[in-house]
């Protein structure tokens, strides 16, 4: 009989370990599901298999979230696109930008750099975040 307990405590850890594998889903990537998977397979107690249905219902849950990576991958790319797309109009426009020391730049966009996660306008020699600009004005061209 303990044998039986010992089995079900091992099976009910493997089964637990998935729970909150996929409850942490967003940290995690499919190899490290499988191995998950694979361990709660390799331990379970033989009189009481995995149920068919929860593990299929496991695997749809794995697919999903490969699908929803690959939508949040397809958003980010569109973001960017559009942020480019943005910037590039303001080039030649005459904008307002809030220095960090509190003074306040005006002048016109005579480009653009795109760096990772910081776009920032070319006014002159230098060069301000998108987040610090606080007005644009009308077309100057």
């Amino acid at each position: 009989m303990q044998v039986n307990n010992v089995t079900n405590a091992s099976q009910e850890t493997a089964n637990s370990a998935v729970r909150t594998a996929m409850a942490s889903a967003n940290k995690m990537d499919s190899d490290q599901f499988m191995q998950i998977l694979m361990a709660q397979l390799t331990h379970q107690n033989p009189l009481e298999p995995m149920d068919n249905a929860e593990m299929m219902s496991q695997f749809s849950q794995l697919n999903s979230l490969q699908e929803l990576r690959e939508i949040h991958t397809g958003m980010d790319n569109l973001s960017a696109s559009n942020q480019v797309i943005y910037l590039s109009s303001l080039i030649g426009r005459t904008v307002k930008v809030n220095r960090t020391d509190g003074k306040v730049v005006e002048g016109i966009v005579e480009g653009v750099v795109i760096e990772k996660d910081n776009p920032q306008l070319r006014i002159g020699n230098e060069e301000y975040p998108l987040d610090d600009v606080i007005e644009i004005e009308g077309d100057d061209l």
